[in-house]
């Protein structure tokens, strides 16, 4: 079991929010001294106040996420894990569902910025709560998990989480990504262009997706294999002939603590991942890819699924799947 702490880091934000502060209203100030013979004396304080409002903000919020950060750190220092449960130092209230995370970029007009806009990262939250109860122990939350991620941190995860709800470990968030599931499919893909000939077959076997790709080419580069969801795609090997095997569950099961005011996709990639991600339980896309240089490539797709459970002839759990 895996056991990480995410949480975010705005002190650069903060220190480059202060800086603009004190940069705008000196030169606000030696501007506006100049002219101070044509504009009352009152034409200042918008020059002077707009952007200590603005600095408030950006210091409020910086203060807010590193508040979280320090109660997310005293819990992943200070409670204990088992497969099963997660014991706490005090007693807290606490509630059992699902998280869901959603990252995007913001654009905003903007007439300082040569290109007319800027974009900021913000994070959409959402927490159902199933189940809620208080004690010095809780069982870890379980189900299935997704995340489909692009590089730059957009997109979606959606997974098991535990919340607690006051005292000092207010906010507290604990996800799970579990790593069981039973990989479902098999199936055939028949790639040709001219005189370039390529056949990739897989199935599923326990938590894998096993397969095999075999080829005879003369002008395309390689066979390319990808698994997909939602238009993001993830490579998992290429070559010409060649064997492969990959699973979107992780190789073990990963215990993330972080603070529900302050986690972001973004936060969770740069920790734990890195390129675009396509993981967790439901219905995936394969696709073979046949890479002819000066030409169009040549693309086939089939689906597989992956059931959260553990493997046949063990205890199955929730058959809760997604797609």
């Amino acid at each position: 079991m895996k056991k990480v702490l995410v949480k975010g880091n705005p002190s650069g934000v903060m220190v480059a929010g202060a800086l603009f502060t004190v940069v705008f209203i000196i030169m606000s100030l030696s501007i506006l001294s100049v002219a101070s013979s044509f504009v009352p004396s009152w034409f200042v304080l918008p020059f002077i106040i707009v952007p200590l409002l603005i600095l408030g903000v950006i210091l409020g919020t910086g203060a807010r996420i590193l508040g979280g950060g320090k109660k997310a750190s005293s819990l992943f220092n200070e409670a204990s894990l088992t497969e099963t449960s997660v014991a706490f130092p005090e007693e807290v209230e606490y509630e059992l569902g699902r998280v869901f995370l959603e990252g995007y970029w913001s654009y905003e007009h903007t007439t300082t910025s040569s290109r007319g806009s800027s974009r900021s990262y913000r994070t959409r939250r959402r927490f159902s709560v199933e189940e809620k109860g208080r004690g010095l122990e809780a069982r870890l939350p379980e189900g299935p998990f997704r995340v489909e991620l692009r590089q730059d941190g957009t997109g979606t995860i959606e997974a098991p989480a535990l919340r607690i709800r006051g005292g000092r470990y207010d906010g507290s968030l604990i996800v799970v990504l579990t790593d069981e599931g039973v990989v479902e499919g098999e199936g055939k893909l028949g790639l040709s262009k001219g005189e370039e000939v390529a056949q990739v077959s897989f199935r599923g076997d326990g938590k894998f997706l096993r397969g095999s790709v075999w080829a005879e080419l003369s002008k395309a580069r390689k066979v390319r294999v990808e698994v997909g969801s939602s238009g993001i795609w993830r490579k998992v090997a290429e070559g010409s002939t060649f064997d492969f095997t990959f699973s979107t569950l992780p190789e073990e099961k990963t215990v993330m603590f972080s603070h529900y005011d302050s986690i972001t996709p973004r936060s969770i990639l740069e920790k734990l991942w890195s390129g675009p991600v396509v993981m967790g339980h439901g219905t995936f896309e394969l696709r073979a890819v046949l890479d002819i240089p000066m030409g169009r490539d040549v693309v086939e797709t089939d689906i597989f699924k992956v059931k959260f459970g553990m493997e046949t002839g063990k205890k199955m759990g929730t058959k809760e799947e997604r797609g």
